[in-house]
């Protein structure tokens, strides 16, 4: 993994997307019309805390918008930390003190996702694995598109 260190010239270094669904709360009874019921995942308040402390934390879901201020509410509640909803639709990165919830994905030095795939230069390596992922099983170069289940 390469190292983002903090750049006064570049906004993107200054902040941390991390996810919000199975990343900071946990999904025991599935999506429930997308009340938030979950409990958060074991370590995640601190967690944020600690990246909070050092860099801007912004928490990006793919909830709809009507969701996103019980997601702020959410992380306020159990984080103690003020959240607000990101309404700014020209926003390119975040660098408040307080938590933003958006659905965008702002520019960061990193991303922290249950989903995520990291990229590291080898595309048939990274088409391989996301395949894999999404449950397709035939080579990649044939053009078909076999699904497992």
């Amino acid at each position: 993994m390469s190292i983002v260190p903090l750049d006064p010239a570049s906004p993107a270094s200054h902040a941390v997307g991390i996810d919000f669904d199975q990343t900071l709360v946990a999904h025991d009874k599935g999506w429930q019309d997308g009340r938030i019921y979950g409990a958060p995942i074991p370590g995640a308040i601190a967690s944020l805390h600690a990246l909070a402390a050092v860099r801007s934390v912004f928490v990006v879901t793919a909830r709809h918008p009507r969701f996103h201020p019980a997601v702020a509410a959410w992380l306020t509640h159990h984080c103690g930390l003020e959240a607000i909803v990101d309404n700014d639709p020209e926003r390119a990165y975040w660098l408040g003190r307080c938590l933003l919830v958006t659905n965008k994905k702002l520019g960061a030095a990193l991303y922290i996702d249950d989903r995520g795939l990291r990229f590291t230069g080898d595309w048939t390596t990274t088409l391989t694995q996301a395949r894999h992922a999404i449950g397709l099983t035939a080579d990649p170069h044939s053009g078909e598109l076999d699904r497992t289940s």
